[in-house]
């Protein structure tokens, strides 16, 4: 046998292959290792399938099927440290024979079902991996690297991600993939990290690798020019990858536990992990050009806790992340003299380049801005976001600022305390991705489908650039996007500023970074705040309302849509909401007094009334109508 690391790790990652299969046909537990034996020995040989498959020593296991050598005995020990810290809970359902249809469960919910297999879609899980490993194996030689990369590459755009690795409820949360993942990340940290060293799971330790961007928004917000919220965007969203390609480079892509918005966690073996941190740091900063910092550091554990308490190994790594992130020193500038072109964006380097395309005011006297050529490459990348494009028929264009809300918390295991959940590496693995594919992925295509830009896209944020009549919708669709990828386990506050396309872009930026201030702090978030700033002189503070919950906005938006039908004239709602701003009761006294003349009179259909009369107390009716007067067209 040929004992090298990519044997090791493709073995790793094959080693349950055949659970679908056994489940699909209803055999006991035990017997899933014949079936990975039977379907890897047809695509790889007898040699990987025998060590796929010897990785117990229960005694439902024939000491014939028991591991027979280092590389067998390390598979064995990993897949048992995966399954004990991703199955912290006893399970309470399920029989011990499983049975389909086989579910799988949302992580954050008390047994949402995400997705449910029936024997046929187990079998063809299985085959459709099978038939996939078959057309690459011809591109690489066994036991490669390239090899590893392709089986890997297999299994994680497979239908595993939707299979769990244990069909009981409620341990059905973790998906295969995911364990198979963990498995092989173990088992390459622990061969390379000596090897084996006996059973006891002490022997051995790990390191926990994190890394997270510093002062993201600060970076981001730097500059009010859509081009360059744009290129800082992207390059956060690069650098990210640079780190992450890092790690890959460095141990594998089964040790990447999660990588997105400026965070990484990884799992690496300690003889390599100082050199991982430090690699992926300058990989994020090199593609930063140094104007974003990546503060790396590395916990390191021993298998058994691992095992029994990841949630308080991870509770650990983010305490000493912090403390790290507390002893960066900001980085200095060579001293300009008063007479040295100062770049109009960063106001920290020497400016070297003129955009002739952009004017500022500057000592009275109008001038070209000039920018240093990190900041000038910024924005010959983030160029093609044009306002102009992205006007209604009213000259509207709205600017969305999302975020999520107690994303830490949640990050951190609360809400998984919350549901009687440990939070364990899988667990907390999908739960960062599921929330930055969630901004990157669906809330993108939500504001694309709305005829939108994204200019920020990634972590739990969002910002974005959309016709003014869909702005409310929009976010409205983000909001429950969001709910839904989180199981209700999450939700997301939004500042909107919808303004004149004409209006310089900061206006709207300003505005929108205090709507979402307030939409936080002033309606304890889950909340939304918008305003609109017409062209005309009204100015954003004048046309402010108070943050509303996503419920009333919901409200907000019917009654806007039954006054844009036109059952009620123009001049009657003008005058009931200009009689509200002076005093709500006495528009209450004009509606019912509207309600008492016949239509022909001038005066209200019953039933319209009442609509008008159910959201006066609230103050409903008036951000209705400022929605209204808006887009009446």
């Amino acid at each position: 046998m040929v004992e090298t690391l990519d044997f090791l790790r493709t073995c790793a990652l094959l080693h349950d292959i055949g659970k679908p299969e056994c489940w699909a046909n209803r055999r006991g537990w035990s017997e899933h290792i014949h079936y990975t034996f039977k379907l890897l020995k047809t695509v790889f040989g007898e040699e990987y399938a025998m060590s796929a498959m010897r990785h117990h020593t229960g005694l439902a296991y024939s000491p014939e099927y028991h591991p027979h050598n280092d590389v067998e005995w390390i598979i064995c020990l990993a897949d048992n440290l995966s399954s004990g810290a991703d199955r912290r809970e006893e399970p309470v359902h399920g029989s011990p024979l499983p049975s389909p249809p086989i579910n799988f469960t949302h992580v954050l919910s008390s047994g949402r079902v995400v997705s449910s297999l029936d024997a046929a879609n187990l079998s063809y899980a299985v085959r459709e991996v099978v038939a996939a490993l078959e057309k690459v194996k011809s591109r690489f030689s066994f036991g490669s690297r390239e090899g590893f990369l392709e089986v890997f590459r297999v299994i994680s755009g497979s239908s595993f991600v939707r299979i769990p690795a244990d069909t009981r409820s409620p341990i059905n949360d973790v998906s295969l993939f995911d364990h198979l993942k963990l498995t092989a990340a173990f088992a390459t940290c622990m061969w390379l990290d000596g090897g084996y060293r006996g059973n006891n799971l002490d022997r051995y330790e790990f390191a926990l690798v994190c890394g997270d961007a510093d002062k993201i928004s600060r970076f981001v917000n730097t500059s009010v020019r859509l081009p360059d919220l744009n290129a800082r965007s992207k390059v956060i969203k690069k650098a990210t990858e640079n780190a992450k390609d890092a790690v890959v480079n460095a141990l594998g892509p089964e040790c990447v536990l999660f990588a997105g918005g400026g965070g990484l966690l990884a799992l690496a073996p300690i003889c390599k992990a100082a050199e991982v941190a430090e690699t992926a740091r300058l990989a994020f900063e090199a593609e930063t050009q140094g104007l974003v910092k990546f503060t790396v550091n590395f916990l390191v554990s021993r298998g058994s806790e691992i095992q029994k308490s990841f949630g308080s190994v991870w509770k650990e790594a983010q305490r000493q992340m912090r403390l790290k992130k507390l002893e960066r020193v900001e980085e200095t500038f060579p001293t300009l003299s008063s007479d040295d072109p100062i770049c109009d964006v960063c106001h920290k380097r020497l400016a070297s380049n003129v955009d002739y395309e952009r004017e500022l005011v500057y000592d009275l006297s109008v001038r070209k801005e000039q920018l240093c050529d990190a900041c000038w490459g910024l924005r010959s990348m983030g160029k093609g976001a044009i306002i102009d494009e992205l006007k209604d028929r009213g000259n509207w264009v709205a600017l969305i600022k999302m975020d999520g809300d107690n994303v830490g918390k949640l990050l951190g295991g609360e809400r998984l305390e919350a549901l009687n959940k440990a939070a364990t590496p899988s667990r907390l693995s999908v739960i960062s991705r599921l929330i930055n594919e969630t901004c990157e992925d669906t809330m993108r295509q939500v504001v694309e489908k709305a005829g939108g830009k994204c200019l920020v896209a990634g972590g739990d944020d969002l910002m974005a650039l959309v016709p003014g009549e869909k702005a409310l919708e929009v976010t409205a669709n983000i909001s429950s996007e969001f709910r839904r990828a989180m199981a209700d386990g999450a939700t997301v506050s939004c500042g909107v500023a919808i303004f004149h396309y004409k209006l310089p872009i900061y206006i709207g930026l300003d505005a929108v970074s205090s709507l979402l201030k307030e939409a936080k702090e002033n309606r304890g978030k889950d909340s939304i705040a918008f305003t609109f700033i017409s062209s005309g002189g009204l100015t954003e503070r004048k046309g402010r309302r108070q943050p509303r919950k996503w419920s009333e906005l919901s409200e907000i938006l019917k009654l806007a849509s039954f006054m844009l039908e036109g059952n009620v004239a123009a001049t009657q709602l003008h005058k009931i909401a200009e009689v509200y701003v002076k005093s709500p009761l006495e528009s209450e006294v004009l509606v019912k007094r509207l309600m008492g003349k016949s239509e022909q009179n001038k005066g209200l259909s019953w039933g319209d009334g009442l609509k008008l009369l159910d959201n006066l107390d609230s103050g409903i009716l008036l951000d209705a109508f400022m929605v209204y007067n808006a887009f009446k067209g």
